[in-house]
């Protein structure tokens, strides 16, 4: 009998202790998706969702350059060999290298990872004729970077590049681009501000700003209708995501 009863009050204890497990996990799970919803910007947010829908062309090996800082919530594919490639240092990286300069052989990557990353760069046509130089023939590089965004140093910020220009740099790195797609545009670039307002409140100010967060994701949303595509509202650009491929 007290075998038994010993028996019963250890099982009691495991499903107890694996309750509090799970319970916890949901509540970091929550806490996570919080922070980052709060925290986190509408072209961060872009940026994570435009990599998620690309992530098939990251197969095999890949160079993610300037990858070291693991900004926003993509993670590489299970599948891929993943090369972090940064001039940062401390923070870590595979290897330490400017783009500029890779010290790889030709060819060597399968897909390459350029995000958030040119802008910062004095000359954006010599890093994306490196960026060839080491991508195999019919490989993909995936480049995104900022339009409408305020200056932001890492260490420097050097520019921002229409459609237009991205399409002249990719033809001087002989790169064929297969999509220039706007992020965002008027609406999530106001949304934005007003965002970035709030996040720099004092503190009272700016957990009473929170509960204007959903109108602020229905106004970015905006960006979306077809109707403002033929207005003049398209011509507000938040950024660009950009694949493009080596020609054999």
């Amino acid at each position: 009998m007290r075998r038994r009863a010993a028996r019963r009050r250890a099982a009691r204890r495991l499903r107890r202790r694996a309750r509090e497990a799970r319970l916890a996990g949901e509540a970091a799970r929550v806490t996570g998706g919080l922070a980052y919803y709060l925290g986190t910007s509408y072209r961060r947010k872009r940026v994570d969702a435009d990599l998620e829908s690309v992530a098939s062309v990251f197969a095999g090996r890949v160079l993610d350059v300037g990858g070291a800082r693991r900004r926003g919530r993509f993670r590489p594919p299970a599948h891929a060999r993943w090369v972090v490639a940064d001039v940062a240092v401390a923070l870590g990286p595979d290897v330490a290298a400017d783009v500029a300069a890779l010290p790889f052989r030709d060819g060597a990557f399968d897909a390459i990872k350029v995000t958030e990353v040119l802008e910062h760069v004095p000359d954006p046509a010599s890093a994306l004729a490196e960026c060839r130089r080491v991508l195999r023939a019919g490989g993909h590089v995936v480049i995104s970077a900022p339009f409408l965004e305020r200056l932001h140093g890492d260490p420097s910020d050097y520019g921002r590049y229409t459609e237009t220009m991205w399409r002249r740099l990719l033809a001087a790195a002989r790169l064929e681009p297969l999509t220039i797609a706007p992020q965002g545009g008027y609406f999530t670039h106001l949304a934005g501000l007003l965002r970035f307002l709030v996040l720099r409140a004092p503190a009272g100010v700016r957990h009473l700003g929170y509960g204007l967060f959903p109108a602020l994701d229905l106004m970015a949303r905006l960006d979306r209708s077809r109707r403002l595509a033929s207005s003049d509202f398209a011509a507000f650009v938040g950024g660009y995501l950009i694949v493009a491929t080596r020609k054999p």
